[in-house]
């Protein structure tokens, strides 16, 4: 069935769940200066159920829902042809490709849109949010985001039927991002059929190119969830867990945290046209980037509500890894590559410190470390370039901290802590081995950048802050560099 179309009212009392920006709490994204327009829609249809018996997918019935779309979009003259699309997270129904990604959409003047999918949001939504804006909200059974999302994709072209509203007609390039649960959500999406389900009424897909972040296939039913509630979880060893060829080009971007358990999923980079793929991964990265955490006004607005949303505080220094400056980067390489067939630079992955393992699929393995206790290969970032620190994919909670929300599948707050990076500051000594002269952290930390930028793997303006961060940067000074000064000012003491 079509999907039908109904615009909400923008209601400055009762704003979208998600909307991009509260001023009075400073958080989000100030759309009107980009030149910005958010619109949200309730879109209603039937989707099909599926589930694996014997590893084969099965529709097992279809059933009528209504979910809600939220859309940012630029003013007209501004609109690129690009679709920035994704399934927003069952957690507070967010958007973590927004999060990362907002700056390189707007700046080219790409349109972004949020497509709620989980029957958990359809819930929370409607019961835990704003029973009156969300009443109508109904996605009856867990399972019916594949088609839910894959109709709203192939509608995106279409004029009358598209939640863009005008910009329709001038689509070119459609992207399917997610991060964590929602980039399985897009890894499933793309393997078990629902990327061929789903095309263009020229036979074309719908999507154009994939980019899933922070992901590991070989994670159990994390990696690749089940279709629906009475479907079972594809064994370790399924061929799908690895992204096959797909007729456009996919990127899985992984941190270290993912890279330990993604063993059995690997497979080699290809240019070939029916199978352009590239994996890349990002040195002294985690999961979760608490540094970005404010650019989402989810948890903000659930505290409005007088909910009691935990922090995400760690025992130790958080780290300063920006992850989503590359991440930006890979972004923009996607959509190059299918829309120009420019392929991206390859990157040396993550080494196991174990060159074999007989341990099941999906079990965490520990991955080479040099003698700081950084990563070894994988794309090669400033911070591990030019380290100050040893960066680590995991961490102890606060006390009284990372506490999961109701609606995530994390059982305690060491499941929660355990996804976010966390730094230990190298000694001053061995900080002035590394950089006995006064300008040599920041001369190496530059050369770093400049073979990001040189590869594509980092653009310009993230390069730029960076770098401004770095050389903001004093290094501490070893104590018997102290001395030194003391005997050299004073004379020796008796």
């Amino acid at each position: 069935m079509t999907p039908h179309l109904r615009a909400l009212p923008g209601d400055p009392a009762s704003p979208p769940l998600g909307t991009s920006h509260l001023p009075e709490e400073g958080v989000g994204v100030d759309l009107a200066p980009l030149g910005y327009t958010e619109h949200e829609y309730l879109v209603d249809g039937t989707a099909g159920l599926h589930r694996h018996r014997d590893g084969v997918r099965e529709r097992v019935g279809e059933l009528p829902f209504t979910t809600r779309v939220l859309v940012r979009v630029p003013a007209p003259g501004r609109f690129n042809g690009v679709v920035a699309a994704e399934p927003l997270h069952p957690d507070y129904d967010s958007a973590p490709a927004w999060r990362v990604a907002h700056g390189w959409i707007t700046a080219t003047g790409a349109a972004w849109v949020g497509i709620t999918q989980d029957h958990r949001s359809a819930a929370t939504l409607r019961e835990h949010y704003d029973p009156d804006r969300y009443r109508e909200v109904s996605l009856p059974a867990a399972g019916l985001g594949w088609d839910i999302v894959g109709s709203v994709l192939a509608d995106l072209r279409t004029p009358g039927r598209s939640v863009l509203g005008e910009p329709a007609a001038r689509v070119r390039h459609v992207y399917l991002s997610g991060w964590s649960n929602t980039g399985s959500f897009c890894r499933v999406f793309l393997q078990d059929g629902f990327h061929e389900r789903h095309r263009l009424p020229d036979g074309r897909p719908a999507v154009d190119g994939y980019l899933i972040g922070i992901s590991a296939g070989a994670a159990g039913a994390s990696g690749y969830p089940p279709l629906s509630e009475d479907s079972e979880v594809l064994p370790p060893d399924d061929p799908r867990r690895t992204i096959g060829p797909a007729g456009v080009p996919v990127i899985e971007l992984l941190s270290e945290f993912e890279s330990e358990t993604h063993r059995a999923a690997l497979r080699p980079d290809s240019d070939a046209p029916e199978d352009r793929y590239r994996l890349y991964q990002v040195a002294g990265t985690s999961h979760h980037d608490p540094l970005t955490s404010t650019v989402l006004t989810n948890t903000a607005q659930f505290r409005r509500k007088g909910h009691d949303v935990s922090d995400w505080r760690i025992a130790e220094p958080t780290s300063d890894a920006r992850p989503d400056a590359v991440a930006r980067a890979v972004y923009a390489l996607l959509h190059r590559w299918a829309a120009t067939g420019q392929a991206p630079p390859r990157a040396a992955r993550f080494t196991f410190a174990a060159a074999e393992s007989d341990a099941p699929a999906g079990t965490a393995e520990e991955l080479l470390r040099d003698e700081d206790g950084n990563v070894t290969g994988g794309v090669r970032t400033p911070w591990v370039e030019a380290p100050l620190a040893s960066y680590r994919p995991h961490s102890t909670p606060a006390p009284g901290s990372c506490l999961p929300s109701p609606w995530a599948p994390l059982a305690d707050p060491r499941a929660v802590a355990g996804l976010i990076g966390h730094m230990t500051p190298l000694p001053p000594t061995r900080l002035a081995g590394l950089y006995p002269g006064p300008g040599d952290r920041t001369h190496r930390f530059e050369e770093a950048c400049a073979r990001l930028t040189g590869q594509g793997l980092l653009l310009e303006e993230d390069a730029r802050a960076l770098l401004d961060a770095a050389r903001r940067t004093r290094l501490p000074t070893p104590p018997d560099h102290h001395a030194a000064a003391t005997t050299d000012e004073k004379g020796p003491r008796t």
